[in-house]
């Protein structure tokens, strides 16, 4: 038997969102024969590592971990954890990036991007040399599979719509061309990058994220569901990340006014979030006169059976590159309101396999009461969706022969 590929893929935790279930459609369809296969974690937790298929090495930052896992209400807690306490002179190496974001607050974001990728310079590098490093959890990980880790083969996977929000190109621009191959999970993905940056064009390639369905139903006829038993009105269902980009708070206006004109709906979202971002949620719910009728669930590790009883799935993103739970409400037949966003014509074949609305409140407002109006219209998405042919064993093998070339 020849000798198996050295593969790592480089991650950062095992949550319940759509790069990590992405990673395990990949994931468990590797063949382990084929392959030596480790995972890079800065956090070997959350509640997907569970199902980390077995033959998987995992292995863990030892240190600096924090620093893949921060967000803007953590960031200085993990700055000055992971650097300022070993080292204080750190502090003026990070003062002109503090000034500099608070006289240009327009390009916030780019100054935050480029302190991180100067601090993650000070971490060590990756013991050891693979075959191949494949950056599946997006820039970050593709950052430190760059600057940290020997390979002979560099892979990155691009989750998001690069075109939205602005990225700084010059930041991004020398690690694209240091990757070998840039793999876009959706064609608008990948379109949206090539016209940035054509000068990459060469090594961009799409390869759609892999769902199983047969997981997902089973998983669906077994889990717990809504806790209402008695409500006999409509259900609406959004799984998202509580936070400004999924548009969770274009929710609440929009399901008053749905309300007020005697729709029977209650509407639950599925997700975890920072406290703030939550918290800023329940108080808009309250605001709006919606406390009792919008249900704010958390985190589930099972969120299937509630895609199940739903009536209609709704996701109101402002961006989005491909999401996972378009594809996930497809498998399981749903009728789905889908903001549009730049994959959405792809997913939804444009508006034929759902409906498709303006991003934004009224255009919520719209697509959720079009589909409450019209349950014939519901009917003929779910006999489409019924009716899809998927192919999972194409994007297996094209990521085989990537590896080999």
């Amino acid at each position: 038997m020849s000798q198996k590929i050295k593969l790592l893929f480089v991650g950062i935790t095992m949550n319940c969102a759509g790069t990590e279930k992405a990673f395990l459609g990949l994931a468990n369809r590797l063949d382990y024969d084929r392959y030596d296969v480790t995972l890079l974690l800065a956090h070997a937790a959350g509640p997907l590592f569970d199902q980390l298929p077995r033959q998987i090495k995992v292995i863990e930052m030892p240190e600096y971990g924090e620093m893949f896992t921060l967000t803007g209400g953590t960031a200085a807690r993990a700055i000055w954890n992971c650097y300022v306490k070993r080292n204080p002179l750190v502090l003026f190496e990070i003062f002109p990036y503090a000034v500099k974001s608070a006289l240009f607050r327009k390009s916030k974001s780019f100054t935050a991007m480029r302190l991180w990728r100067k601090l993650i310079q000070k971490i060590p590098a990756l013991p050891g040399e693979y075959d191949v490093a494949a950056a599946f959890w997006g820039d970050k990980s593709m950052f430190y599979m760059i600057d940290k880790v020997k390979a002979r083969k560099k892979i990155t996977w691009l989750h998001f719509d690069y075109s939205s929000p602005p990225r700084d190109d010059k930041l991004y621009l020398p690690y694209f061309n240091k990757c070998d191959k840039i793999i876009n999970v959706s064609r608008a993905v990948d379109d949206a990058l090539k016209s940035r940056l054509p000068q990459i064009a060469d090594k961009c390639e799409v390869i759609e994220n892999i769902n199983d369905r047969k997981l997902i139903w089973d998983l669906a006829l077994r889990g717990e569901s809504f806790p209402d038993k008695g409500f006999k009105g409509k259900r609406l269902l959004t799984v998202a990340r509580i936070c400004e980009q999924k548009g969770v708070d274009f929710i609440p206006p929009v399901l008053r006014k749905l309300v007020d004109e005697g729709y029977p709906v209650r509407w639950y979202i599925i997700g975890g979030g920072d406290e703030m971002d939550v918290n800023r949620l329940k108080e808009q719910a309250l605001t709006c006169g919606v406390a009792d009728t919008l249900f704010i669930l958390g985190q589930a590790v099972n969120p299937y059976a509630y895609m199940r009883d739903a009536d209609i799935f709704v996701l109101p993103s402002r961006y989005e590159g491909k999401p996972i739970t378009i594809e996930e409400a497809k498998l399981m037949y749903k009728p789905i309101v889908a903001s549009r966003y730049l994959s959405a014509d792809e997913q939804l074949e444009g508006g034929r396999l759902g409906y498709i609305t303006d991003i934004g409140e009224k255009g919520l407002y719209m697509g959720v009461k079009k589909l409450l109006g019209d349950p014939s219209l519901c009917d003929i998405y779910t006999e489409r969706l019924a009716k899809l042919k998927y192919d999972t064993d194409s994007a297996v093998r094209r990521f085989d022969e990537i590896c080999s070339e």
